[in-house]
């Protein structure tokens, strides 16, 4: 029991003294400059994942940019997608948007959101021609 409390008190003093220091933006800037590391597509993804749930839409636009651009054929390619085009429709960003949910569909034909991703470019085409 000792050793549970001492390895939680840790994480939460690692926590305390870590969170002034560390921010998701410069959470982003270094997986920029780490590009092909292993660990490097997770973080963005997840970084862009919190941006996203802040309702901070252009940071999480950023994020899912930037891992599509440095991991294009990766294992979070069709979430990112998915997360790109809603941050992107919510910053009234249109052309992103549309590009992600048409390369959602051309990519990922048989994807679990295959007809969500097909209504919204329908839908996307439609209001923003």
């Amino acid at each position: 029991m000792t050793k549970y409390f001492l390895i939680v008190l840790a994480l939460y003093g690692g926590c305390y003294y870590l969170w002034p220091h560390f921010s998701l933006y410069k959470g982003l800037a270094l997986t920029k400059s780490r590009s092909g590391a292993r660990w490097v597509p997770p973080m963005e993804y997840y970084i862009g994942v919190v941006y996203y749930q802040k309702e901070d839409y252009p940071r999480a636009q950023e994020a899912f940019t930037q891992l599509l651009a440095a991991s294009p054929t990766g294992y979070y390619v069709p979430r990112a997608l998915i997360y790109l085009s809603d941050a992107a429709d919510r910053t009234r960003d249109w052309d992103v948007a549309k590009a992600a949910a048409a390369r959602y569909v051309e990519e990922f034909p048989d994807g679990k959101e295959i007809e969500l991703m097909r209504k919204r470019l329908e839908m996307l085409k439609y209001h923003h021609p």
